[in-house]
């Protein structure tokens, strides 16, 4: 009987740790994606690289906290904002100022700051084909120019400036050096209604290219609104359109704008592969923002992370958003948001002559009221896997969820760290946030030439076996029969011919037992292993089957 249910059981599940842990790997499966995992907690001062398992594979000390995105390159370098000292009034948790180009082994390639009384970068910066780097940066503007350009002097803060965005892009010189070698200012694309003797005076829903000067503050609280009008939090770059996307969150928006410009024509209307200059191609989130729908229509709620999927993905060219959820009606959750803007055959935006701007396609990816609830206000991202997964980073709780298309959790991680210190298995952990996660498979360039063996965990630093738990998802072409006796702690084995290995592997991916068997065969299992542990067969191709198996 016991070997008909474990029969029955094995036939319709497919292979998954539930552990009992509360941090680290909580949940792993075959479905997962086989690879490694970078992020770089907020409130600490290191890089970390961990395999599926949890082991830890790399870690960078930098000596300085994030500011705020890294990523591991394709070149094999990781390319990390940090934060410095600002020179001026900029107070934000999302303060920046550092950029820098670091090997494998921690040394430092390139570093330079941007960081003045007047101007510091700050949230995110992406890596171009190039080699050169795209910057979000805040400069000052003062009211006297605030007030030119059309803003209500009695909505200016007391300071009397604004935090305004600008992006530039570095080419890198030297170890220590960079040449700016363009850039583009929001207070080039505004537009208002309020003064019709200053600049930029209009009808704000006949201009949806240009930013209201004077758009209400909406839901996006702790972001500095009364100086921080736009508060980018995200930018990425595709090279084939030559075009910028950025996340724009106090106006719970993504925008596109156009790279191919000159610096002169990105402060214009005119000009570039769209013609358009630095006007806005194409936005999405909240028509308010530009008066073409009313405020309980918008989409996006202090959404972070967006970016394009990268050719050869499952959905190129579409897309991607980590809906935050921060202020939507309604209970608390999180979601990922895959939208594809309409385009026109040179890959620019149709602006319809009303109405707002909405996408040819836009799906939810994962996350609802009703079970998928988990809630990410600020931080976060997600990112497109090569095995057509979805990675959800829950940034400012330290999780992150590898889930199927149908929406089946395959992988979970919790950050088992207390800003720089390591938490013990067993404890609930705080101050674990991270900005960005991203999840490389086996074969990204990026790893190529490196020892990826895990030596430890992050939470214990317990030695752990290579994670080799789901080197195949195939199945072993020759029939094994087994079954395990709970009662007397037995695995029994029947096979004729095959040589098989078989492995005991506790859910820390310690190899508890190991044995070559080519006959029928009982293993007794020692009375000290208790909990789940997961029974893996091996063929002499290496073709491996997984279960679990629970120990009293």
């Amino acid at each position: 009987m016991l070997r008909l249910i474990l029969s029955t059981f094995i036939a319709l599940f497919s292979f998954t740790v539930f552990s009992q842990n509360t941090l680290g790997t909580i949940i792993n499966t075959d479905e997962s994606l086989q690879g490694y995992t970078f992020f770089s907690p907020f409130n600490g001062t290191s890089c970390y690289l961990v395999d599926n398992c949890g082991g830890l594979v790399n870690q960078w000390n930098r000596g300085t906290r994030p500011g705020l995105s890294a990523y591991l390159l394709e070149n094999g370098l990781i390319f990390r904002t940090y934060k410095v000292n600002p020179q001026g009034p900029f107070t934000s948790a999302s303060n920046g100022g550092g950029l820098e180009l670091v090997d494998w082994n921690n040394n430092t390639i390139w570093s330079y700051e941007i960081n003045s009384p007047t101007q510091l970068s700050h949230h995110d910066a992406v890596y171009m084909p190039n080699g050169n780097i795209l910057v979000l940066t805040w400069e000052l503007v003062y009211e006297e120019e605030l007030i030119e350009l059309g803003r209500d002097p009695n909505r200016i803060a007391s300071e009397a400036y604004m935090w305004s965005e600008r992006i530039i892009e570095l080419e890198p010189v030297g170890g220590t050096d960079a040449n700016i070698v363009w850039e583009w200012h929001i207070k080039d694309h505004y537009i208002q209604d309020f003064d019709p003797n200053q600049l930029n005076y209009g009808v704000v829903a006949e201009h949806p290219e240009l930013y209201d000067i004077n758009l209400a503050e909406l839901d996006s609280p702790n972001s500095n609104s009364p100086w921080d009008w736009n508060h980018f939090n995200a930018i990425d770059y595709n090279e084939d359109l030559d075009q910028i996307l950025i996340s724009v969150r106090n106006s719970d928006e993504i925008w596109i704008i156009d790279h191919s410009t000159t610096t002169e024509e990105a402060a214009s209307h005119e000009g570039g592969r769209y013609g358009k200059g630095g006007d806005i191609l194409f936005r999405w989130g909240n028509a308010y923002a530009y008066d073409r729908a009313s405020l309980n229509e918008q989409q996006l709620f202090g959404q972070h992370g967006t970016n394009w999927i990268r050719d050869g993905l499952d959905d190129a060219g579409k897309i991607l958003i980590f809906n935050n959820g921060n202020g939507q009606p309604g209970p608390d959750y999180s979601t990922g948001v895959l939208i594809e803007p309409l385009q026109d055959e040179i890959g620019g935006y149709i602006l319809p002559e009303e109405g707002p701007l909405t996408p040819t396609f836009e799906t939810t990816l994962y996350g609802d009221a009703s079970g998928e609830t988990l809630y990410s206000p600020y931080l976060s991202n997600a990112q497109r896997l090569s095995n057509g997964n979805t990675l959800m980073n829950y940034g400012s709780i330290g999780t992150m969820r590898e889930v199927t298309p149908n929406r089946t959790i395959v992988w979970e991680y919790i950050i088992p760290l207390f800003g720089n210190t390591p938490a013990t298995q067993g404890q609930n952990v705080n101050n674990n946030w991270s900005f960005r996660a991203y999840k490389y498979p086996e074969d990204y360039a990026g790893l190529q030439g490196q020892d990826l063996t895990a030596t430890a965990t992050i939470e214990n630093g317990e030695p752990i076996e290579p994670c080799a738990l789901f080197t195949s998802t195939q199945e072993i072409t020759s029939p094994v029969k087994w079954w395990f006796n709970t009662l007397d702690r037995q695995i029994h084995i029947e096979q004729s011919s095959i040589l098989i290995q078989i492995q005991l592997i506790d859910v820390l991916g310690r190899i508890q037992l190991q044995r070559e068997i080519k006959t029928d065969d009982i293993i007794n299992l020692p009375s000290t292993l208790k909990g789940v542990h997961y029974l893996l067969f091996r063929n002499e191709d290496g073709v491996v089957k997984s279960y679990p198996i629970y120990l009293d």
